[in-house]
């Protein structure tokens, strides 16, 4: 595994609720982030818990995973980018499955794009065509 520069450009995907929450779902998701965070050694950092106050005043619980960033003029080694695909879609993973076993919705963000949602354990189209089938599809034409 190549030796990343510390100043590499990086980038924070993002998951939050969203609906109205409640205890039960702030424990859950606390729950997800510290099992997800002790599963395995993460290329950066492991993901981290969101539960803060937004600008309109509503709660926003979900988790943050830092990941390097590929976006030009950025290059990464095709080692270091196959294990960010990785960890991104064992986090997409495993709230894809808190979110079918409660019933919950989430929203992803990569900084601050949306890049698509999971409701009731289904992976959405933007999700899954915009940012994993592209990501996964430029690696296999590297490899």
């Amino acid at each position: 595994m190549h030796a990343m520069p510390l100043d590499h450009a990086k980038q924070n995907l993002i998951f939050y609720v969203a609906q109205d929450l409640d205890q039960t779902i702030k424990s859950a998701v606390q729950q997800l982030v510290k099992e997800l965070a002790a599963s395995r050694v993460w290329s950066i950092a492991p993901p981290s818990l969101i539960d803060e106050i937004d600008e309109n005043g509503l709660e926003v619980v979900g988790g943050m995973l830092e990941i390097y960033s590929a976006l030009p003029p950025n290059i990464l080694p095709l080692d270091v980018d196959l294990k960010n695909l990785d960890e991104v879609e064992e986090l997409i993973s495993a709230v894809r499955g808190l979110s079918e076993k409660v019933s919950l919705s989430f929203e992803f963000q990569l900084d601050a794009t949306y890049v698509g949602s999971i409701e009731d354990g289904v992976v959405d189209r933007v999700l899954q065509e915009g940012l994993l089938v592209p990501w996964r599809d430029n690696l296999s034409g590297k490899s």
